[in-house]
């Protein structure tokens, strides 16, 4: 526990000498867009996430996480932007040597509202439900519960710089509330994009469970290039995840991961 507290420390300070803003390329803006999850434009960011040393028996896990963002114009002064991830998970070896599954994980929803204007023209921010769905196709791939919860997300972007934080807590309600899981969940994140269009990002997906008084926390460092096939703007990319903290049932160490965002044209 004594690792947690400087690395989530560490990764909500602002970047160093934030750079001011200038004329930016089209390829830093894409770029900048995607990285934003108060975007105001259709992306499929999709993730693909190689595990090893899963759980108390070692075993191995394949997560490919595909999560539409999809903003809707509310009002003249509001926006909601909806982000749902869905886990496809292919594991052997996590609950019992020999075992495998393979499916659908619990799909997540929230729900951002956030104002055109940004608090003091700098800090763009959003705040809404988020409900965890019991939906895993295979027991061993969910929490076995639904949960609802509250979720906030702020950022700021500063020339190359975008640097904020996602926020939530969950509770599970189908057997009490809170009775199976209640879990805190914090993600700050700092990027740089470059003016051809590649993004840095280091951030952490760092959770609490208080129910089993369990933290995970894991750091991931990370670059994507902007490219065009045909007409269609895309982001590609990969890095590693440490493993600071683990749950039960998370990795240990190092895990390797892909990334691909797809912009989508609006209507």
């Amino acid at each position: 526990m004594k690792r947690v507290l400087p690395l989530v420390s560490l990764l909500c300070m602002p970047a160093m000498a934030l750079a001011e803003s200038g004329t930016k390329t089209k390829e830093q803006q894409v770029a900048q867009e995607a990285v934003n999850p108060l975007t105001t434009s259709y992306w499929i960011p999709i993730q693909y996430e190689f595990s090893e040393d899963v759980g108390p028996n070692d075993g191995t896990r394949h997560t490919t996480n595909i999560q539409p963002i999809i903003p809707f114009e509310i009002s003249e002064d509001w926006n909601l932007i909806t982000r749902t991830i869905i886990p496809v998970i292919s594991q052997s070896d996590v609950t019992a040597d020999g075992e495998s599954e393979s499916g659908i994980g619990d799909i997540n929803a929230t729900f951002f509202f956030s104002p055109d204007e940004a608090v003091g023209g700098q800090w763009t921010h959003g705040f809404g439900p988020t409900v965890n769905f019991d939906s895993a196709s295979d027991e061993a791939l969910g929490s076995g519960e639904t949960g609802v919860g509250l979720s906030y997300v702020g950022l700021t972007v500063q020339g190359p710089w975008t640097v904020g934080f996602l926020a939530s807590h969950t509770y599970s309600v189908e057997k009490g509330v809170g009775d199976t899981y209640s879990t805190t969940f914090v993600q700050p994140f700092i990027d740089y994009t470059t003016t051809w269009g590649t993004t840095f990002e280091l951030t952490s997906e760092t959770s609490y469970e208080w129910q089993g008084d369990e933290w995970s926390v894991p750091v991931s460092l990370t670059a994507s290039q902007y490219f065009q096939l045909g007409d269609v703007p895309m982001l590609a990319g990969g890095g590693i995840k440490y493993w600071a903290e683990s749950g039960e049932y998370d990795p240990e160490g190092v895990t390797l991961n892909l990334n691909l965002y797809i912009l989508l044209p609006r209507s």
